[in-house]
């Protein structure tokens, strides 16, 4: 795997959504190198999960969805590096209404890369989603046509499709990583893991759809080690897209079993009693060829060390 170190990010770096659970984790470990780390933040943004490194990073009030405000903040960061995790989210087949996802998703993505256009920036990294796919039956490659089936996945795709024909177009360092389902430590309260570990220990009822509905977990520490291996070969891949997950197909019913075990929660598990979503599938899984093929990375954490680690953080902070 590729040595990550402050002198190959040198320069100022900014960061959109370094509030949310992937963001936080990666600009902590930006922080750790050393790197000079701006972040874009609404004035009403939840900062908790930077509260312990807020001192070492320059924090930046603005909307993505606002092109002046956008073009302000990177007026005064003028980054040499871009990571760009700024999005509205859908959780469990919720999200904002959409007037507010388009405008987070596509809008808030041209606002970005519009306004650093005439810096020379080293990269861009953006993180698109796996349900700019929409369903499939088989190991997805970044080859596959999309057909988006919501539209959080609509507009992720507008978003990537925007980026790639930047990156063609004028040769920017752009790539976009095609995130599967993350997990671990501060995860959102309402995502699967963490809902499952909460009431595990609290000893609650479990409701969940059906035990075949799969997952392509992937940790969020590998999640990361990723996202700064794309960086540095931005230039090499402007325009590319890439899998990230583990390759591994998991389906939630194994999930619940071995958090169950691992707490010794008598937590009654209730299937068919959660109403589904549009992208529940018994398929989802990454096709890891390509982002195999690119890059030095792997996934180190398997899904048992992963749930664990997640598991103990949990008891620990009881979040």
């Amino acid at each position: 795997m590729t040595k990550i170190s402050k002198s190959k990010l040198s320069g100022s770096i900014l960061v959109t959504g370094a509030t949310g659970f992937v963001g936080s984790h990666l600009a902590r470990k930006l922080v750790m190198l050393g790197c000079d780390i701006h972040v874009l933040v609404r004035p009403t943004s939840n900062l908790w999960r930077l509260k312990d490194i807020s001192s070492k990073i320059t924090l930046h009030h603005g909307d993505l969805a606002d092109k002046a405000s956008v073009e302000k903040v990177v007026a005064e960061v003028k980054p040499k590096g871009i990571f760009h995790l700024g999005a509205a989210i859908v959780i469990s087949g919720l999200g904002a209404d959409s007037e507010t996802m388009v405008a987070a998703n596509v809008l808030g993505t041209v606002n970005l890369l519009d306004a650093a256009s005439s810096y020379p920036y080293d990269f861009f990294v953006a993180m698109g989603s796996f349900l700019e796919y929409g369903f499939k039956d088989h190991p997805i490659a970044e080859s596959e046509i999309c057909q988006p089936g919501e539209l959080y996945g609509i507009t992720k795709l507008l978003g990537t499709l925007y980026g790639q024909a930047l990156a063609r177009r004028e040769g920017k360092p752009i790539v976009t990583l095609r995130l599967f389902t993350p997990y671990g430590p501060w995860n959102e309260k309402e995502r699967l893991t963490h809902k499952i570990i909460a009431s595990a220990l609290a000893g609650k009822e479990i409701a969940l759809t059906r035990p075949t509905v799969s997952r392509d977990f992937v940790f969020i520490d590998d999640i990361v080690e990723l996202i700064l291996e794309a960086a540095l070969a931005a230039l090499k891949y402007r325009g590319e897209i890439f899998n990230l997950g583990s390759g591994v197909r998991t389906p939630i019913g194994d999930v619940v079993s071995y958090i169950l075990k691992k707490t010794n929660s008598k937590s009654e598990v209730k299937w068919g009693t959660f109403r589904g979503v549009s992208y529940d599938s018994d398929w989802w899984q990454a096709d890891m060829t390509k982002t195999f093929s690119c890059f030095s990375w792997r996934p180190k954490c398997p899904l048992h060390a992963g749930l664990d680690k997640t598991i103990e953080h949990f008891k620990k902070y009881a979040c």
